[in-house]
Formats: structure tokens, C-alpha cells, sequence
């Protein structure tokens, strides 16, 4: 969590324990009507398939929703808001008014015009009767249609009117559930019907006044944000900013289960690796399937270890996996073969999802598989953590959200809900994937829904490139497309014309956050032609997404490198026991390593690094004092423990450089260090927000300018992406043997512990100019 949203948290967590009008979401359990089943079309066919990204209209709302229920085709929400407007209005135009409560059909998405209760407070959370007849609420307000109703209320489905159901609770509730004999509440209140009862209560669901139960845990320091009923209806699992409860702190550190019938404490063994509590953490929601419960929490500072979601059984009370990943998670909601999250998650590194950015970027809606896929990794960041324990895979389904403004929050989806063919978010967003949705938004299976959500790039942001290495040769070479909803993309290259068959098709399955640079050479372009090429991205409905046309000179001869080229090579040959020539700058010496160590393959020059071993190729008459040298670099697969590095290097001469040293890490993580003769300066072990996988492309940038002092400057970016403007370090030098010209290295090694298996490091695309 970054300072400023991590004070937004505690101020609206001060706002809510003192009953005020803004606040962290607080949900209850439901019974599971089945499961929206993650990719729309995984490839994968061990993995479930997620809603699309497509977003359906839906009634809109003028401030935030905190709660959704389901019921048939009809849709409850529950939030702070005044009036609602169809979807595609403008704010403020074709309001109709509604008090923070509305309902509209799933189905379409349009307001039900004959459902209007009107609160003067927000409405928290709510929960179905068993039998679906009632609705239960929770929240600030003290009247319902005009009639007191002290935070606490039901609403008779069947009539939209206000039931005689009137319990008292003294300040805010924030989460209610209920069973055929009870109604459960928790906030932040210290009597229910002028009787002492401290956060949680239940009474009968009376519809002549209420009953208080005898259900009277002590619940110590904080307050309930949410709570959920085991499947018997004899206990509740109770979730918040709480360290207590009846005298412990495990279980009772912001999670305890009780019973209903006294309020005596349950073993809830899940408590022990979840642990969040105190001023500045707390367990925000809990969902229920019958089988599983589910949670979701925020820390900032101290107090607390979990800002992503976990699921846990109603059998044991055990964890049964840990969602690690960092950015608050503000709901769940557990379908048949997928868990979808409302959060604002910046990283999930940890739990082998996405890695966090520079600068920061946010994925606010989540999907992960029901199952166990794996397990924690130690933290880069040195935020609490949890390796070890088992984690969920994350889905590739990720729509894009706009944050609005009414909290102050900066935040977009609050809550999530779905039965078997929706999915639906509710929050304070005023747009989806760029489309104008104020509050509410529908997702739908594949089977109803448009599919319209194709991959993302396309024209001049879609940047395809094309040049010839050699004679009648085309090597075009374009940025990986990720899609919202399909992690499969298809690229087809056309030549000439999109109107006859690709000259080439390749089909890549990767994550968003994996996406790697593609290339085609094409070898049938005759010698002296001028050719044009476009690449298609189609993803697996068909959507497509087109570059642009690019011409490329294919000369009989290569052409010439460009004036105040120094060196370049694109490593198009083969050679099986060295590099041989680059395109521009001379031969390629090897400086260190065994001549099977050095090759040049499938557009790749390749050092095979074994423990212990350096790998070294030089060009010697590329020599210069002023360079601006970049190059692609990747391994083939990460070490088994140590590191691996890939070294660029300019004024090499002798033993004396500078250098941009890349680090490779057994976790993914990256390391970049700024070098002179050998020895770092400047730099770190592990880069924020960078990682990789085995295959993953990097760029990297060495530029030397000046001397006495010399400035040395490097950055390392994605592959595929654009380069970011600002340099990752640099120094100022003036060591004497360095301030001459010299040639260009690229230099990889490997630690004694890298493991048995050769680390293949290839290097592509090196081009080396006058700055």
C-alpha cells in the first residue's frame, strides 16, 4: 500500500468505528447460487474460464456502492448514493431519485422502477432470509421511509415495503447475516436494544419488534467489519480491526469464530498465518460457499501481514491458500472454480502473479482459481509475507477501471457478487475499460455475453518493424499484445496484402504482464524488392487488432550501417562455435570461455554460462570513447540459487570498462548495477517492480558520455515496451585508465550455485551509436 492511500484507509477506518458516513466495505456471507466460471478460452484446459471483459450496461449511481445482492434476476445494492441514471447517461442527466438502495435486473441491467425504500443513511451490507423473502440491512441510517429504524431493518422482497423487523443498535453496523433463526449483526456499536452487547449481536427475526439473543462474546479494541455463518448455523466467523476476543489473541487477532449460542470461542487455526489487527490493519470481508469461507484484509504500517485474500474450511478452520499479494483487497466473492476480487493490488510477485511497476499501476479486479496452484515466495519488498504457503494461479482477466471521487478514496470497485452466468462490481468507478459506467457494472460468461474485448494494441501503438539482415531476407520483429480476457493471442504477418493468406502464424499464451518481443524472419521476399508488411493480433473470438503497414527495402547487398553507427548486430546467422562477424563493427573475439560455450542460433548470440563459468565476446574495433549502446538480453532458464550475469560493457580495453551489469535471480527478481573495471558503484541486487521468467526479454541502455568527469548512465525495461525516459542509474567518474576510448563486451557469468544445467543467456538487436 503507498503512504497516501494507506492514510486514506486509516481515516475512513476512524470514520466508520466512529459511525460516520464513509467507509472500508463491509459484506457478509451468502449461500452460493453456483459459479460464473477464468481466460474466456483458456488454453489450458486444467484451468476454468473467467466472465468476459466485456462491460454491460447497467443502471448507474451518483456516489459509492458497498454491498450487491443477488436474487433470481434481480440485483440489491446497498451503498451512499441519491439518485440513479440508465447507463450511457451523463451525471446529472436523467436522474431518477433513489436513497442508498435501489434494485435492477441482471439480466438487462435497467432500474426497477417499483423498488424504492428510501434510507437516510448508507446501507453497509445485507443478506437474504433463507427462504429469499427478506432482506436484511445494516448501516447508518436511523429511518427507513421515514420510519425509525436504528441502523438495523428488513425489507419483504415480494412488496419492496419495511417489515416490523425494528432492532436497536447504538452506532454504526457495518455486516449482518441470517439464518431461520437468527439475524447476526457487527459494527462498531456497544448496546443493541439498550442492551450492552460489544461490536456483535443477534436477535430473532421477528416481525413483531425483536428478541435479543444470548450470543455476548467480548470482542476487545477496534471494531467488526464482517461476519459470515458456518453451514449448520451453530457458528459465526467474525472478521475486523479487533485483537481480542473473550481474552485471546489467537484465535481473536482480527479473526475469531464463536458460538452462536453463547458467544464462546472456537479453534480457528487459519488465525495463526492471518494475522491482522490494531489501528492500522484489519480483515475487510468474509464470504461463504458452504464448504470454504473466504477473506480479504489491508495493513499499512504495523499490525497485520495480509493485504490480499485467503480462503479457509468450515471443517477444520485450517488455511487451505494465501493469496499474497500487496494492494488492499476490499471483497471476494467465491464461485464454482473461480474467486473474484475487488482490491487494488500494485503486486502479486509473491503468489506468482504480476510485478509491480514504475510507476506504480493498479489492477483493481482480480481472478484466481479455486484450487491450490502452487506455493508463496519470500518478499523482495520487505513487507510481511508468507512463503510456504499454498496460493491460488491468477486468471488472465483483468478489465481496466477509472477510480472516482466521492470517498476521497481514490479508489474504483468496492465489492464483487455473481451467481452462475454474472459477475457483478460495484464501487465509486466512473469508467470501465475507457467506457463511461458510473458505481455498477455487469460481467457475463462467454456463452451471453459480446466478446468484443480484443487485444489491446493496435495501429501506431501496435509498433511492428521490419528490416532486411541479408539478401532476400525481411526480419520483422513487434511488441507482445495482451488481452483482458484471453491469454492465447494469434499473430498473423501478412505480406503485401491482408487479403490473401498470412506468409506466417504463430499462437503465444502468455500473461499480460509476460508479454515478450515476437519476430518472423521472412526468408521468400525476392532480393531488391521493396515490400510492405502488416501483423494481425486475433485473439480467440476473433477479435483483431492490426498494425500498421510498414515498408522495408529488401537490397541485394546488406545495406551499409547508418552514419555514427559504432556497432550493431541483429546475430541472423548461424555459428556453431563462436559469433562470427557483426553486422557492423568488426569480428567478435572471445575474450574468456571455452568455444562450446559460444553460438549464434535463431536470431541469437548465445553464452552458455555453467557454475562458475564467464563467457565473454568482444569487438574490439568497435571502438569509441562517447557510446550510447543498447541490446536485448535473456536466459533460458533462472538459477537454481546464486545468480547470473549479463554484462554490457563499452571503452573496453584490456581489464578497464564501464559497464551495465543485469542480475538474475532465482525468484525472477533483476538486479542492475552500474560497473567500472569490474567493481559496482551504484545500483541494487534487485530493481523494484522487475522480474522475469525463463524466456523473458529485457532491454538494456549503457551510454558513456564526457571525460574527467565521465557520466555513465544505464535502464533496463520489458522487452516490448516503451522505454521508460528516465535513466535507472548513473554515476559521474573520473577514474584516470577510463577515460579513453575502447571497444564493446558482452560479458555473462554464473555463480557456483546456479545449479547442473547449463544457463543459456542470448543476446539480440545490439546496436551501438554515437550519442
Amino acid at each position: 500500500m503507498t503512504r497516501i492511500q494507506g492514510k486514506a484507509v486509516r481515516a475512513r477506518w476512524r470514520l466508520l468505528t466512529a459511525g460516520a458516513a464513509a467507509a472500508v466495505l463491509g459484506v457478509s456471507g451468502l449461500a452460493m447460487s453456483g459459479g460464473a466460471t477464468a481466460d474466456t478460452a483458456p488454453s489450458d484446459p486444467e484451468l476454468p474460464e473467467t466472465v468476459s471483459a466485456d462491460v454491460l450496461p447497467t443502471v448507474q449511481i451518483d456516489g459509492v456502492a458497498w454491498k450487491q445482492v443477488i436474487v433470481g434476476d434481480t440485483v440489491y445494492v446497498g451503498g451512499n448514493f441519491s439518485s440513479a441514471r440508465p447507463a450511457g447517461a451523463a451525471a446529472g442527466t436523467d436522474e431518477t431519485p433513489r436513497s442508498n438502495l435501489l434494485a435492477y435486473r441482471l439480466s438487462t441491467g435497467e432500474l426497477i422502477t417499483g423498488f424504492a425504500p428510501s434510507f437516510n443513511g448508507q446501507v453497509k451490507d445485507m443478506a437474504l432470509s433463507p427462504d429469499k423473502t427478506l432482506l436484511y440491512l445494516a448501516g447508518s441510517f436511523t429511518q427507513v421511509n421515514g420510519v425509525n429504524r436504528y441502523r438495523g431493518a428488513a425489507i419483504n422482497l415480494a412488496t419492496g415495503a419495511l417489515t416490523s423487523f425494528r432492532p436497536i443498535f447504538n452506532s454504526a453496523t457495518n455486516a449482518v447475516a441470517a439464518t431461520a433463526d437468527a439475524v447476526f449483526y457487527g459494527g462498531a456499536f456497544t448496546s443493541a436494544d439498550n442492551t450492552a452487547r460489544t461490536k456483535v449481536a443477534a436477535v430473532r427475526p421477528s416481525d413483531t419488534g425483536t428478541q435479543l439473543l444470548p450470543m455476548n462474546p467480548t470482542v476487545s479494541n477496534g471494531s467488526l467489519q464482517d461476519l459470515v455463518v458456518s453451514p449448520d448455523g451453530t457458528e459465526l466467523v467474525i472478521a475486523g480491526n479487533f485483537t481480542r476476543v473473550n481474552g485471546s489473541s489467537n484465535p481473536g487477532y482480527g479473526l475469531a469464530r464463536i458460538k452462536v449460542s453463547t458467544g464462546a470461542s472456537v479453534a480457528l487455526p487459519v488465525n495463526s498465518e492471518v494475522r491482522n489487527g490494531g489501528s492500522e490493519a484489519a480483515i475487510l470481508s468474509l464470504e461463504s460457499d458452504g464448504t470454504s469461507f473466504y477473506g480479504s484484509g489491508y495493513h499499512y504500517g504495523s499490525g497485520g501481514n495480509v493485504e490480499g485474500s485467503f480462503k479457509a474450511s468450515w471443517a477444520t478452520g485450517q488455511l487451505t491458500w494465501l493469496e499474497d499479494c500487496h494492494g488492499d483487497t476490499y471483497s471476494v466473492w467465491p464461485t464454482a472454480d473461480v474467486v473474484y476480487q475487488a482490491s487494488h493490488k500494485h503486486y502479486c510477485g509473491n503468489s506468482g502473479g504480476f510485478p509491480e511497476t514504475k510507476p506504480r499501476s493498479f489492477q483493481h479486479s482480480t481472478a484466481v482459481t479455486q484450487d491450490v496452484r502452487g506455493t508463496n515466495t519470500r518478499d523482495i519488498y520487505g513487507y510481511p509475507d508468507h512463503p510456504g504457503t499454498p496460493r491460488p494461479e491468477f486468471l488472465e482477466w483483468y478489465p481496466k477501471w477509472t477510480p472516482g471521487t466521492f470517498t476521497g478514496s481514490n479508489q474504483a470497485p468496492w465489492t464483487v457478487s455473481a451467481n452462475a452466468d454474472y459477475v457483478v462490481y460495484g464501487g465509486e468507478f466512473v469508467k470501465v475499460n475507457g467506457v463511461a459506467q458510473q458505481g455498477l457494472v455487469r460481467f457475463a460468461v462467454h456463452t451471453i455475453a459480446p466478446n468484443d474485448v480484443g487485444p489491446a494494441l493496435r495501429g501506431a501503438e501496435f509498433a511492428l518493424t521490419a528490416t532486411s539482415p541479408a539478401d532476400g531476407q525481411a526480419r520483422l520483429t513487434w511488441p507482445g499484445n495482451a488481452d483482458m480476457d484471453n491469454a492465447t493471442v494469434t499473430y498473423k504477418v501478412y505480406r503485401g496484402s491482408s487479403d490473401v493468406a498470412p506468409i506466417h502464424t504463430q499462437a503465444v499464451t502468455a500473461a499480460f504482464w509476460k508479454q515478450t518481443t515476437q519476430s518472423f524472419l521472412d526468408t521468400e521476399a525476392p532480393p531488391g524488392s521493396t515490400q510492405r508488411y502488416r501483423v494481425v493480433a486475433e485473439d480467440a473470438f476473433g477479435n483483431t487488432s492490426p498494425s500498421e503497414w510498414v515498408t522495408v527495402e529488401i537490397d541485394g547487398e546488406p545495406a551499409p550501417p547508418e552514419e555514427g553507427t559504432i556497432a550493431e548486430d541483429a546475430f541472423e546467422r548461424a555459428e556453431a562455435s563462436g559469433w562470427g562477424s557483426a553486422d557492423a563493427g568488426g569480428a567478435w573475439t572471445r575474450s574468456s570461455g571455452t568455444a562450446s560455450s559460444f553460438s549464434v542460433a535463431d536470431g541469437r548470440g548465445r553464452h552458455a554460462v555453467t557454475p562458475g563459468g564467464t563467457a565473454e565476446s568482444r569487438l574490439a574495433d568497435a571502438s569509441g570513447r562517447d557510446v550510447d549502446a543498447t541490446v536485448s538480453v535473456g536466459v533460458s532458464r533462472l538459477p537454481d540459487a546464486g545468480y547470473v550475469w549479463s554484462i554490457l560493457g563499452a571503452r573496453v580495453s584490456g581489464s578497464t570498462h564501464y559497464a551495465s551489469r543485469l542480475r538474475f535471480n532465482p525468484d525472477g527478481t533483476v538486479g542492475l548495477h552500474l560497473v567500472r573495471s569490474g567493481t559496482p558503484v551504484v545500483g541494487a541486487n534487485a530493481v523494484p517492480g522487475l522480474s522475469v521468467a525463463a524466456g523473458d526479454r529485457l532491454m538494456v541502455r549503457l551510454q558513456v558520455t564526457g571525460t574527467a568527469p565521465a557520466t555513465v548512465r544505464t535502464k533496463v525495461w520489458p522487452a516490448g515496451s516503451s522505454e521508460p525516459s528516465a535513466w535507472t542509474y548513473e554515476l559521474s567518474d573520473s577514474t584516470l585508465a577510463n577515460q579513453i576510448a575502447g571497444g564493446v563486451m558482452l560479458r555473462s557469468y554464473g555463480s557456483s550455485t546456479i545449479g547442473a544445467t547449463p544457463v543459456e543467456v542470448g543476446y539480440d538487436d545490439l546496436s551501438v551509436v554515437e550519442p
